[in-house]
């Protein structure tokens, strides 16, 4: 997935399992800013930038919101998630400059 560079973006993250059947959708939890651990461009893991919590959306899947901070750095982004009670959860992102995402994306592309 491809994601233009400091540019916000909203996305969901999951599905949250229960860590001891690894199936079961955890839908109750509290994903706060804090427990989104950001590492840019295979930098150290850091807190994401934006304010917001979690949101359950369903069946296990929160939605996570990224600012233009936190998407600030071209190259690999790494968003990981480790809550108590849920197996870890990660999503991959390439953060590109905002001319080479037009020329994938743009109309004229």
């Amino acid at each position: 997935m491809f994601i233009k560079q400091s540019t916000a973006y909203t996305f969901r993250m999951g599905p949250f399992l229960d860590e001891s059947d690894g199936k079961t959708a955890e839908t109750g939890l509290t994903i706060s800013q804090a427990d989104f651990r950001l590492s840019k461009a295979g930098g150290n893991f850091a807190q994401k930038n934006e304010s917001t919590s979690a949101s359950h959306d369903e069946i296990g899947f929160y939605t996570c919101i990224l600012d233009a901070t936190d998407t600030n750095t071209c190259g690999e982004l790494l968003v990981a998630v480790h809550e108590s009670g849920a197996l870890p959860v990660f999503v991959t992102f390439q953060v590109v400059e905002e001319a080479i995402y037009a020329s994938l994306f743009a109309a004229s592309a």
